[in-house]
């Protein structure tokens, strides 16, 4: 039995993104299914397959504006195709530079020294952990925060969220073991001050870019009738 579920559960956390991935899933079997029409094969249940999978999705994830508009029948579906593949072009590149703008608040430039001075830092707390007296499961745990963490270290921006994981499981810890994990603890601090000096050298941007009103995309108008369409429409299809 094929498992329903598959590609499914690893969908991003953020609503917005898990759509946009799942649309370009979709648009992936599109052109699959797409390219192995015969030449003269009706393509409109193509175009009504993919259109139906990716306005479930957008009422499912509660997507503006896409979750509102209704399914297109067959004699509307190019044009509806042609009005959302624009649509959702244009909900992508607002999504992309949100998040870019979000991950530069959320985020800190930092130089080589640094670097390396953190890098250091993660390994001692790797030496503590290892010591400690705990069980596998959690030390394993722990070693895949610090390495996420490293790697975010490495990039041109390192962002905040796993340096947060990390240090509450180090918290907790620290809490349950006592003076075990106490110079661990100790190592986090440490991270944090070098951290919070990078960032404060950077220009003041302590809040969030204000939200913006976004405008409403309307839904495509149905027709009542429409011609049947073939593969002559290749020159239509924006991608």
């Amino acid at each position: 039995m094929p498992d329903i579920l598959e590609g499914i559960d690893d969908l991003h956390d953020d609503d917005e993104i898990a759509f946009v991935e799942l649309t370009i899933r979709y648009q992936e079997e599109f052109e699959k299914a797409f390219a192995e029409l015969d030449d003269r094969a009706d393509a409109t249940r193509v175009y009504l397959v993919y259109l139906h999978k990716v306005l479930a999705a957008a009422r499912t994830l509660n997507i503006d504006p896409f979750a509102g508009w209704d399914n297109p029948d067959r004699g509307s579906a190019l044009d509806f195709f042609n009005d959302f593949s624009l649509a959702f072009e244009q909900m992508k590149v607002g999504l992309q530079i949100r998040h870019a703008r979000t991950r530069k608040v959320y985020s800190v430039e930092l130089d080589g020294a640094t670097k390396q001075r953190i890098h250091f830092l993660i390994g001692k707390i790797r030496t503590v952990v290892e010591d400690a007296d705990l069980e596998e499961r959690k030390k394993n745990s722990l070693f895949k925060k610090l390495a996420a963490f490293a790697a975010d270290v490495d990039k041109a921006r390192t962002t905040f969220n796993n340096a947060m994981l990390m240090g509450l499981d180090i918290a907790h810890l620290a809490k349950k073991f006592g003076d075990a994990m106490k110079p661990a603890t100790d190592f986090v601090n440490s991270i944090t001050e070098l951290l919070a000096e990078a960032k404060a050298l950077e220009p003041e941007q302590q809040q969030l870019p204000p939200a913006e009103e976004r405008k409403k995309i309307e839904p495509p108008r149905k027709q009542i009738e429409g011609p049947k369409f073939s593969r002559d429409m290749d020159d239509d299809i924006p991608f």
